[in-house]
Parts: structure tokens; C-alpha cells; sequence
């Protein structure tokens, strides 16, 4: 949930996790540089269209500094050396995420779900990847499509209410009610006329100048 773009974010090491890191890191428009001898043909594709940039070294004391880091990746095969890139980022002011030891991470990655401007974050703190697997899948059923339709209107709507509804009581009174309402249900069958008729009749109602 940072916003992180623009942002110096490095991941050390050129496998799998390495290129899970770097994908997510793009997607949310941070600026990566990797550093490995080797590199998993994901990170290859990815330095050959010169969307990342690659030192191709192994690390060494040093290999941080002066790049504006907010975000660092040890992730490499040797704990001891994640460890190593850990001290150096910390005394650069960068936060890092040790790949082998989430215990020892200033923070994690999550499992995520995103439906428009809806962003649904899952973590078992490192206790099992495969638990937050079966969560994410079960939350993506419960938290369709008609959620992203929904927010957006939501969206739309909102400058016009906090103007015209000065009270918060009343505000969250029409935001439940929108909630509790057939709408939802209505965009899961594919109504969108009959869900946003009914919307705009609670809004209406809620800014009608008396």
C-alpha cells in the first residue's frame, strides 16, 4: 500500500522470488534495479525492454549506496549474505524485506486482490504461503466485480454529498444504506440499469435541497 512511484527500490538476487518481487514493484510504478550475475528470462525480458536496471554482479559492501532507496529485497540463496545486504540498506534509511526470515523483515508483501480502486491485502505473517493462497482464492469469489462498478460510483458521487450533506451522520447513514441495499445483487446478475436507478434515487433523496 506505499506509493511507490517514482521510487528507488532494489532487489538483490535474479531468481523466482526475485522476479515476483520485481514484477509487483513495476506494477506499482516503482523504479527497480536488480542486482545478480544471473537472471531468471522473466528479469531478462524485463532488462532487455530496459523496464528494470540490472547490475549483473553478485553484491558486495557498497553495491546500495547512493542509489535513494526506499525499498530494498535481499533475496538471494545465502541467509548470511541477506543479512549482510539488510545491515547496509538499513544505514542507508531504506526499509528491507529479507526474503528467507520474515521475522526479521521491517515489512512483507501481501497477497492481494483488486477490483478497480479496491485493493484487498492478505498476509499470515510469513506463517504459510499456501494458507494465504487458499484465503485469497476464497475472498476473490466474496469479492466480485460489481464491488469495483460500486466503489466507483461511490467515487463520483462523493464531492457532491460532502457538500450537500454536511452532516457525517448523514453520510454514513446514506452510505449504509447504499451498502445494505439490492444494488450489489443487482450487478452481480448484470442489472447495472436497475442498480444504478436505485442509486441515484438514494442520492437524490440525500441532496434534495428541502
Amino acid at each position: 500500500m506505499l506509493n511507490l512511484k517514482g521510487r528507488g527500490c532494489v532487489v538483490v538476487g535474479g531468481g523466482e522470488v526475485a522476479a515476483r518481487k520485481v514484477s509487483g514493484l513495476l506494477a506499482a510504478g516503482a523504479w527497480v534495479r536488480v542486482i545478480s550475475p544471473l537472471l531468471h528470462p522473466e528479469l531478462e525480458l524485463l532488462a532487455a525492454e530496459n523496464a528494470i536496471t540490472v547490475r549483473r554482479a553478485a553484491y558486495a559492501p557498497g553495491s546500495l549506496f547512493d542509489l535513494h532507496l526506499v525499498l530494498v529485497f535481499a533475496a538471494t540463496d545465502s541467509p548470511t549474505l541477506n543479512r549482510r545486504i539488510a545491515d547496509e540498506a538499513r544505514a542507508l534509511g531504506a526499509l528491507v524485506e529479507i526474503a528467507d526470515s520474515g521475522d526479521e523483515s521491517d515489512f512483507q508483501n501481501m497477497a492481494t486482490i483488486e477490483r478497480g480502486p479496491i485493493i484487498v491485502g492478505l498476509s499470515t505473517s510469513g506463517a504459510s504461503p499456501a494458507l494465504a493462497a487458499h484465503l485469497r482464492a476464497r475472498l476473490e469469489k466474496a469479492v466480485g466485480e460489481e464491488y469495483a462498478v460500486l466503489a466507483h460510483w461511490l467515487a463520483e458521487a462523493r464531492p457532491l454529498v460532502r457538500q450537500r450533506v454536511p452532516a457525517q451522520t448523514e453520510r454514513a447513514r446514506l452510505w449504509h444504506r447504499i451498502l445494505d441495499s439490492a444494488i450489489l445483487d443487482d450487478l452481480r446478475r448484470g442489472d447495472s440499469i436497475a442498480a444504478r436507478k436505485t442509486f441515484e434515487t438514494f442520492i437524490s433523496e440525500a441532496v434534495r435541497t428541502p
